[in-house]
């Protein structure tokens, strides 16, 4: 296990190759190409802020107080459209890639990794947007980017759990790519980026079951630090944290194990 953790580090052009294939295979003969890296995140936004921001009029309650719907959605989606992303491509990793698999002796635990990687490169160019909104439109709190790469880590970590584990498991169970489409709806609503933590202060047994939720701690993280410039909660970020760092062992581990099963299952 020790030795195929390692080869993603000395494998990382390949990696890389793999990631930036993905980049391209995505938005191949579409018109905008890279452009809707962007133009999918403001077209989400521009819906719920709608929905929410101008017809039910909320104001989410942030530590800071109140804050423009439309920036706080923002700053939560493009970290929830990062992990969702990770999770869908990361599943059909192999299965996306059946020939390869079938045809050329490689590192499999590349195709996951290169999965993450190619998200996680749209999740920063994403952040660009997201950084210039908030220059223009405000709250300006510069002091909260330092929170921002360790958020990234802890997400990368934990996408790379979830990777591993369901691109195995999709190999053998095909239902598997159908059911998480499911899942990650209902995750999404339950997930505090179309609402503010802040609606169940006065609910505490609800607000300790939200946070058992292990990307409410994440998400909640983006907010303090970009809306507010606060550090995050670090216990409920330690919990995320430790959540990812099993998910991964036990992600990687099974996939370790399967691989060898994998060219008799496609």
């Amino acid at each position: 296990m020790i030795s195929d953790l390692r080869a993603l580090v000395e494998r990382r052009e390949l990696l890389a190759d793999f990631a930036w294939r993905e980049l391209r295979a995505r938005y191949k003969g579409s018109v905008l190409g890279f452009a809707w890296n962007f133009v999918n995140p403001l077209l989400q936004l521009i819906v719920f802020w709608l929905l929410f921001g101008v017809v039910l009029r909320t104001r989410p309650v942030t530590a800071t107080g109140e804050q423009p719907y439309a920036i706080f959605l923002f700053v939560g989606l493009l970290p929830w459209t990062f992990f969702a992303t990770s999770l869908q491509s990361g599943a059909s990793a192999i299965l996306a890639n059946g020939p390869l698999v079938k045809k050329v002796r490689m590192p499999l635990q590349l195709l996951p990794a290169a999965s993450v990687l190619s998200a996680l490169a749209n999740f920063l160019l994403s952040l660009v947007v997201l950084f210039a909104v908030l220059a223009i439109f405000g709250p300006r709190h510069p002091e909260g980017l330092v929170w921002i790469p360790l958020l990234i880590v802890v997400q990368i970590v934990m996408n790379l759990g979830f990777a591993y584990l369901l691109s195995a498991l999709a190999v053998f169970f095909r239902d598997v790519q159908h059911i998480l489409g499911i899942l990650l709806l209902a995750w999404y609503f339950l997930t505090p980026v179309l609402f503010s933590v802040s609606v169940l202060d006065d609910r505490p047994e609800q607000l300790r079951l939200l946070y058992l939720n292990p990307m409410t701690a994440a998400i909640v993280s983006y907010q303090r630090a970009l809306l507010d410039g606060l550090p995050p909660q670090w216990d409920a970020l330690a919990y995320s944290a430790l959540f990812g760092v099993a998910l991964f062992i036990l992600g990687f581990w099974y996939f370790d194990r399967a691989k060898d099963d994998f060219e008799s299952a496609l």
